[in-house]
């Protein structure tokens, strides 16, 4: 039988993994414009690897929460790390959630307006980063190390978001949902 640990660690890195390659192929999307013709012709794929690698992440992700709420050491669950992996993992999947309605309602077009193509480019990326983060969080938690360790970031702190922030998650969601919700036709 395979231990919840072992599960979380393979379920982690289909996140990871799937996350990361979303991230590089928004980014590719985001700067197709700027790219020479043939580059900028690849946008239609770069779109499709983007929002399949984001979609298949984002259905790793509950079984990556579950396994690793199964992992933790017992009396760990009020550790501030655990708490800060929630909201970082919660808050990608929102927005990554966000990234694929638009996708959906709008389909491939999203990306030959600026204005979408902005918001869908660097809301995609945000899902990656934040994904990513928690990811690092969890290496802090589980190993005392992670690879943005050179950040000094704040982990085991209980990250309350500031109000400039929460604002700005806020616009970026709001304008995910507009771009999503708007008619197609």
């Amino acid at each position: 039988m395979i231990s919840s640990s072992t599960l979380h660690v393979v379920a982690t890195e289909l996140v990871v993994g799937a996350f990361a390659l979303a991230g590089v192929a928004f980014t590719l999307c985001l700067l197709a414009p700027m790219l020479k013709p043939s580059m900028a012709d690849k946008l239609r794929s770069s779109d499709a690897v983007a929002h399949s690698a984001m979609l298949f992440g984002l259905l790793a992700t509950p079984l990556a929460i579950w396994t690793g709420l199964a992992s933790a050491p017992t009396g760990d669950m009020s550790s501030p790390v655990l708490a800060n992996k929630m909201l970082l993992s919660l808050s990608g999947l929102g927005l990554a959630s966000g990234v694929l309605l638009a996708r959906w309602r709008n389909g491939a077009s999203i990306w030959d307006v600026q204005r979408t193509r902005v918001v869908q480019g660097v809301s995609g990326i945000g899902a990656t980063g934040l994904m990513l983060l928690t990811a690092s969080a969890g290496g802090t938690f589980s190993r005392g190390e992670s690879l943005l360790d050179w950040l000094n970031l704040p982990y085991n702190e209980v990250l309350l978001m500031p109000t400039a922030l929460s604002a700005i998650l806020l616009m970026v969601g709001l304008a995910c949902s507009v771009i999503g919700l708007r008619s197609s036709a």
